[in-house]
């Protein structure tokens, strides 16, 4: 089943915990992947999937270490 970007960004947003050390740069990866799909795309795009546009700008600029 594919998900579109809004669902996998609100999956994201709700995980708990950090996963074990090996579970990280899995994770670390699907966040520098979404935050750069959050950049490509336009203010209009963002509002129409339900998003803010500076939170998404605010995300997309945080490092894929911090969540």
């Amino acid at each position: 089943m594919a998900y579109s970007l809004a669902q996998r960004w609100a999956t994201a947003q709700t995980a708990h915990g950090e996963g074990t050390l090996l579970q990280r740069p899995q994770m670390w990866l699907q966040r520098w992947s979404w935050r750069r799909e959050l950049t490509k795309l336009d203010t209009d795009q963002m509002r129409d999937c339900g998003l803010d546009p500076e939170a998404v700008r605010h995300e997309a600029a945080k490092p894929f270490w911090r969540a």
